[in-house]
């Protein structure tokens, strides 16, 4: 079979072929998120979800300051401690993306959540990485490069589909909560403004508890602002708190 053959099969198998889609009930308790072997190649699943996006900021400062060795150590350290908070608070990892990484939460309490990884995943960056990196990594610390970090996290219903190809099936999240909370995660302020790391979607502010939206009685988060993608806006809080853990 010729490539030309093998792309008009697929084709076929693709934008041809009606997908079988179907629905978790939005008051599910399943917390579990499905990956591509649980879907059926032409088969979809509708979820309630959390998106949550941390991201790492200056990415190309540090692989020009540092060695790639070097370089590789930081991005694995912020890679690695952002995934063991996300999993710690049942949410699922299902990408990578070069210095960012994607977390999925379901079921109760999802917006509590995503909200309390992403302020624990500052509290760690600000307290813990950052510091070992300057002890490890001097050059770094006298280059005055510091380990910024900026999360975005929207909910909504979102159809996940299977996509690739035999041994590289991956899965794909289609709705405005993905794409919103990528968004957010991507946004960046200087001055005094450079505190507010954390922004979450309107949608994700109403499914807050009062844990997770007060602290002594304040509200922690800011808004509303506006993002505009998809020639729509939306409108998202930003907050400036952490949340620490032993």
């Amino acid at each position: 079979m010729s490539l030309l053959d093998d792309i008009n099969t697929q084709i076929e198998k693709t934008i041809k072929t009606s997908m079988t889609v179907t629905t978790r009930s939005s008051t599910s308790s399943d917390t579990s998120v499905p990956k591509p072997e649980d879907l059926a190649y032409n088969g979809g699943k509708i979820i309630s979800a959390t998106y949550l996006y941390t991201d790492m900021h200056d990415s190309s400062t540090l692989a020009a300051t540092a060695s790639r060795e070097e370089a590789a150590r930081v991005f694995r350290g912020f890679l690695n401690v952002s995934t063991k908070i996300i999993r710690s608070l049942d949410g699922h990892i299902r990408s990578f993306d070069g210095d960012r990484v994607m977390g999925v939460f379901t079921g109760p309490d999802k917006e509590d959540r995503a909200v309390k990884a992403a302020m624990r995943i500052k509290w760690a960056v600000d307290t813990h990485v950052t510091p070992a990196i300057h002890a490890e990594i001097p050059s770094l610390k006298s280059n005055g490069w510091n380990l910024k970090q900026s999360s975005g996290i929207a909910t909504g219903k979102t159809l996940l589909a299977r996509a690739g190809f035999r041994d590289n099936d991956d899965m794909i999240s289609i709705g405005v909560a993905p794409n919103l909370a990528a968004k957010l995660s991507d946004i960046r302020s200087t001055g005094d403004d450079a505190k507010f790391v954390t922004r979450i979607g309107k949608g994700t502010y109403s499914g807050l508890s009062d844990v997770a939206k007060l602290s002594n009685g304040k509200d922690m988060w800011q808004g509303t602002y506006t993002k505009t993608f998809g020639g729509k806006e939306y409108a998202y809080y930003r907050s400036s708190y952490h949340w620490s853990f032993k």
